[in-house]
């Protein structure tokens, strides 16, 4: 049950991309043709686009997607795998897919700074070490870890659990505002109900509102 509670951690794109509800599909949609519309796309040589961390596949917010975030998606990917009991599924996702997740992801740090709000080092801290009492026990998760290199994959985890809290702390908010938005003569179901869809109107929106560059190799 502690491995499947991190697995349900490791599918954070599905939840914040509002696939578990009914409107998950129409976001997604909507997310899609505010990409298409609002993303730079450009056509570059590999050689053009090196640096420190190697190729780089684009840039969101100003901010590099190089070969290093990418390998990290993957692997996680691959990890979610391997703590579902499913070994022989080791593909990565497509490229596309992996570029897309990241802008999600960054999008909701960009939707909880507009909404005032933010996780703490001590949240993440907490939260990061929850995570590794739960999956102590766990040799596939260590030995996956050790091939990838354990502190590489804590540093890029301290990103993800920033924000996971950062989409909860909006969430909340969302469910305050609709609180006193019905002055509290609503039930929980339907304020939550609301303020979910409301959070996946949000980040369509967040997502085309971040200046994203896309290189094709």
């Amino acid at each position: 049950m502690k491995i499947l509670k991190y697995i349900i951690l490791l599918i954070f794109l599905v939840v914040v991309a509002g696939c578990n509800n009914q409107s998950g599909s129409t976001a997604t949609a909507e997310q899609n043709k505010s990409m298409s519309e609002k993303t730079s796309v450009t056509t570059a040589k590999q050689n053009e686009n090196q640096n420190e961390s190697g190729q780089i596949y684009a840039s969101v917010g100003g901010k590099k997607i190089a070969q290093e975030e990418m390998d990290y998606e993957c692997f996680r990917a691959q990890l979610q795998n391997a703590l579902s009991n499913k070994p022989k599924d080791d593909t990565c996702p497509p490229e596309q897919t992996l570029i897309s997740q990241i802008v999600e992801l960054r999008a909701v740090d960009y939707l909880a700074d507009l909404k005032g709000v933010s996780a703490t080092e001590e949240e993440v801290q907490q939260r990061m070490k929850a995570i590794k009492q739960e999956l102590s026990s766990s040799a596939t998760f260590k030995e996956m870890i050790a091939s990838f290199g354990e502190e590489k994959f804590w540093n890029y985890e301290k990103q993800r659990y920033f924000t996971i809290i950062n989409s909860e702390k909006v969430k909340q908010k969302l469910v305050e505002e609709e609180k006193e938005k019905y002055n509290d003569q609503k039930d929980d179901a339907t304020l939550k109900y609301n303020a979910k869809k409301e959070f996946d109107d949000l980040l369509v929106e967040a997502v085309g509102m971040i200046d994203t560059t896309i290189f094709y190799h």
